[in-house]
């Protein structure tokens, strides 16, 4: 009985050995290849990184495994670990110049000089390299940097002869080219350069209204130490006469008086600064008075205070007189209005706003200030506006700018051409408005233009230019000549001439450098200024005077199906009719004020 139970208790023990053994893990044999060897591994890793860990291999951040780090482990695995290893290295490329010829109508025909010597530029890029296992998979440019800058090369000729037809012109025509003030009269053919130091920043360029003298700004050095720039005068009439400076420097914009019996320049000021774009505008006004020669002027007279009334004060405004001399027009980057100018024992100025906006979001180092025409009878203003948004984005990134007529008085406004463009810089004739119309409207800040026609009631529109399969211009500058007749303007970098009846247009410059075209008649008539006095004006004539803005009258809201128009700020008493209404000019039917949206009221 003893040996039985000693019998059954041993065969129960090698049973539960053997189930006990056969429960347990039993070490897996699996290969691993890395660093260009194979090893083997007996091992009870459950995973293929516990594998690598036992067997003691390192893995570097870029390594990659196959099969996955946490593939379960089975006997036989082949483990494979691939070394990836990266670098970045920098080399230099020579960037070569470009060779560039200007025609130059100072030079002699077929007279060449070299401007400019050409200096190789050079760039360094840096490529990243991928390797595996010691072997180059993949090489990326990662950037490129521009170390040093190329110079072109500049070779300046001369016109070729008889290559553009003589045109006659009426009056006295000046434009910059080059940076360079330059003139003809009579015709295309007596043009000839007034500065030759290529330094004017194009800031101002004014031509006088008797055509004698041009106003303009040369640039001083880049030091921020030392003003923007300077103010000079040139004689146009007298051949080598050297300019004159009249010792004003920092300055934003400055427009002669249209009064004849009158040499007055208005000019406003500006402060450089280290930051984008690289000025701080004072926003102020001054008057000078030149009915003396410049070295007798007494000292110019503030009309405006400094102010940073508005939105983006830091860019400035734009200044424009009336036809008249008795007011000047404003354009801000929110904002259009006017200055009104009264003589009395001295000089007042009242500023009344006609139409605020919304101003445009750029998203980049420049602001949109729109561009102003005047009647010729002083009693309107043209100029495109920034509108309300088409779909969903915000107002300020609104790419509608319709172009608009304003009464002065501030009781008139009319849109006469939807989405005209920003650029659409009118100019307001006696036989009409010229104006630019961008051909892509929503993307008006680099389209092209074409150049078109209105009645000054905004019918009648008909297109100039292009003639026929021209690309239109880049941006309208846009000049009528002194009878009315005839429209100048700039195309690829040259003046061209048109009739209002759209004739062929004629070139009359060659060297594809002219912007800033003035024309004014030859033997002008004086103009009548609403502001008069007895005595002619001078500097000490002039007082600093309270600038008011009036406040606007808020109209309700516009019922639907009404066609909303920029907020116009009139004085508080009731619209006139249509019979009191100020008349438009020959011609031209008398718009009707509509109701003020809520988006251009001012808050």
């Amino acid at each position: 009985m003893a040996r039985r139970e000693v019998t059954g208790f041993l065969a129960g023990l090698l049973v539960a050995t053997f189930f006990i053994t056969a429960c347990q893990t039993q070490p897996s044999q699996v290969f691993i290849e890395v660093d260009g060897r194979r090893q083997s591994l007996a091992t009870e890793a459950p995973t293929v990184r516990a594998a690598l860990t036992e067997a003691g291999v390192i893995l570097e951040p870029f390594d990659k495994v196959k099969p996955d780090l946490y593939t379960k482990l089975e006997p036989g695995m082949i483990i494979v670990v691939t070394r990836v290893t990266e670098t970045v290295e920098t080399e230099r490329q020579i960037v070569p110049f470009e060779r560039q010829t200007i025609v130059n109508e100072a030079l002699a025909p077929g007279e060449t000089r070299l401007a400019q010597l050409g200096v190789n530029g050079e760039l360094e890029i840096s490529i990243r390299s991928v390797y595996e296992d010691g072997v180059e998979v993949n090489r990326t440019e990662i950037s490129r940097v521009t170390v040093i800058e190329p110079v072109p090369e500049i070779l300046v000729v001369g016109p070729q002869p008889d290559e553009l037809p003589s045109t006659p012109i009426e009056g006295t025509i000046a434009y910059l080219s080059n940076g360079n003030a330059w003139l003809m009269r009579d015709s295309n053919g007596s043009r000839r350069a007034l500065t030759t130091e290529g330094d004017l920043d194009g800031r101002v360029f004014s031509l006088s209204p008797d055509g004698r003298q041009l106003l303009y700004t040369t640039k001083l050095t880049a030091e921020i130490e030392l003003p923007l720039n300077e103010l000079w005068l040139a004689s146009t009439t007298i051949v080598g006469e050297q300019p004159i400076t009249l010792g004003i420097q920092g300055v934003l914009h400055a427009e002669w008086s249209p009064v004849i019996t009158r040499a007055i320049i208005a000019y406003s000021t500006v402060e450089r600064t280290p930051q984008p774009p690289g000025w701080q505008a004072n926003n102020d006004l001054w008057l000078l008075d030149l009915s003396v020669t410049p070295e007798d002027a007494p000292p110019p007279t503030r009309l405006v205070e400094p102010n940073t009334q508005g939105l983006y004060p830091w860019w400035g405004a734009s200044f424009s007189w009336s036809p008249d001399g008795g007011q000047l027009a404003y354009a801000r980057a929110d904002q259009i209005g006017v200055i009104n100018l009264a003589v009395g024992q001295t000089l007042t100025a009242t500023m009344t706003p006609l139409v605020d906006f919304v101003p445009l979001k750029t998203f980049s180092e420049w602001v949109w200030v729109p561009g102003l025409s005047w009647s010729p009878d002083s009693k309107f203003i043209a100029a495109p506006v920034h509108g309300p948004p088409l779909a969903a984005e915000s107002a300020e990134e609104s790419q509608v700018f319709d172009l608009w007529l304003f009464d002065v008085s501030g009781t008139i406004s009319a849109r006469v051409v939807d989405q005209a463009g920003m650029w659409a810089n009118p100019a307001w004739g006696p036989g009409g408005i010229a104006f630019g119309k961008a051909i892509n409207p929503l993307q008006s800040a680099t389209s092209r233009y074409t150049i078109q026609l209105i009645d000054h009631d905004g019918s009648n529109q008909r297109q100039l230019f292009p003639f026929t399969a021209e690309t239109g211009v880049q941006l309208p500058e846009l000049v009528w000549s002194p009878n009315g007749e005839s429209l100048l303007f700039v195309f690829n970098g040259n003046l061209y001439l048109t009739s209002r009846q759209g004739s062929p247009p004629r070139q009359l410059t060659l060297n594809s450098q002219a912007s800033h075209p003035r024309w004014v008649a030859r033997a002008p008539v004086l103009s009548t200024a609403t502001v008069t006095t007895t005595t002619p004006l001078t500097a000490s004539d002039i007082t600093t005077s309270t600038v008011v803005s009036s406040p606007p009258v808020v109209i309700s809201t516009p019922s639907p199906g009404v066609t909303p128009t920029p907020g116009v700020t009139p004085t508080p008493e009731a619209a006139p009719t249509s019979g009191d209404a100020p008349a438009l000019p020959t011609g031209a039917v008398t718009p009707t004020l509509e109701p003020e949206p809520e988006e251009f009221r001012e808050p």
